[in-house]
């Protein structure tokens, strides 16, 4: 049975799997009682499996939806020193240990076994915001380049049809594997219509795609009806992009089966998802660890009531609005 460590403010509430990657598996709105990140119908009935599971279909099994970290690898098993790096990395599927923790914050670690990373991690409630801070320490005297992606997806009440998707970047890119939404491949202006305002669902309805050229790292999803939006920030220098990743009852077969109604807009050191094999290939953005160095990432998450349209957000949590003279 996964163990839980709950954080708790008068505005949020937060629950962590320190057992098993120390997802966080839910975030809770205290005003509105709502549930914001996306669980899995098979969420109660997932077992703890594989640490480096090879197939997509092995790893979405273990899936229970929420936020993950996607560390060494972020996408299919790649071929790395000497082993095999497997499907979305092993930081999420590890045993973390708690090193401390009280009623509105925790400092989280891990060593993980198949690159020689020490990952030490700090989630914080202040207000209305969670922030998520991660340090990545080669423990090797060789470099070692990984890919690093945050991977929360979000769920009904948040995502319905009719939400706002809004963003501090310039551009996006399309999977060459993507579904029909827009075309596959294709790099647009963003926003784009297709997906800034998220479609009924049905055939067709989803999407891989890859958000880039920010002039401020966010991104913000608001209510088909206003009342309730989620904006994060992270720092662009080792995330400097993010994947966006939509299933709109779309997708027949393993695992969806047209059941699923799924936006994930996930900050991100690497694109396309591939895994760290195709990256390395293509001339991809790795994130470099120096010998007995260090990088950290940092992800600022905010919860609003607010049904005007956002214009950005800082890393301290501080959102921006449209017509907001503050």
């Amino acid at each position: 049975m996964t163990t839980e460590l709950e954080l708790r403010n008068d505005h949020l509430a937060v629950q962590l799997t320190p057992d098993r990657g120390a997802d966080i598996t839910a975030l809770t709105d205290a005003r509105t009682g709502a549930q914001l990140l996306y669980r899995t119908p098979w969420a109660d009935s997932a077992q703890p499996g594989p640490w480096a599971p090879e197939s997509r279909q092995s790893w979405q099994a273990l899936y229970q939806g929420g936020w993950q970290l996607l560390c060494p690898n972020a996408g299919d098993a790649s071929n790395v020193a000497g082993g095999t790096w497997g499907f979305h990395g092993e930081a999420c599927l590890l045993r973390w240990t708690v090193e401390e923790s009280t009623s509105d914050s925790a400092t989280l670690s891990v060593r993980l076994s198949q690159a020689p990373l020490r990952i030490r991690r700090q989630v914080v409630l202040d207000g209305s915001v969670l922030k998520v801070e991660d340090t990545f320490r080669n423990e090797s005297p060789d470099p070692v380049s990984v890919a690093i992606v945050h991977h929360p997806a979000f769920g009904a009440p948040l995502v319905t049809p009719g939400a706002r998707i809004a963003s501090g970047a310039q551009k996006l890119t399309v999977d060459p594997t993507s579904g029909p939404v827009v075309e596959a491949g294709a790099t647009l202006a963003w926003p784009v219509s297709e997906l800034s305002t998220l479609p009924p669902g049905g055939p067709g309805q989803a999407t891989l795609a890859y958000f880039g050229d920010f002039t401020e790292h966010w991104v913000s999803i608001t209510s088909a009806d206003g009342d309730l939006g989620v904006v994060m920030a992270w720092n662009g220098d080792v995330l400097p992009n993010a994947w966006l990743w939509f299933e709109g009852n779309a997708t027949p077969g393993l695992p969806w089966y047209r059941t699923e109604y799924v936006f994930a807009a996930e900050p991100a050191s690497t694109i396309p998802a591939g895994g760290v094999e195709q990256a390395r290939a293509n001339g991809g953005n790795l994130v470099e660890i120096a010998p007995r160095g260090s990088v950290s990432t940092a992800v600022c998450l905010a919860v609003h009531h607010d049904s005007r349209p956002v214009t950005g957000m800082d890393l301290t949590g501080r959102i921006t609005f449209e017509r907001d003279n503050r």
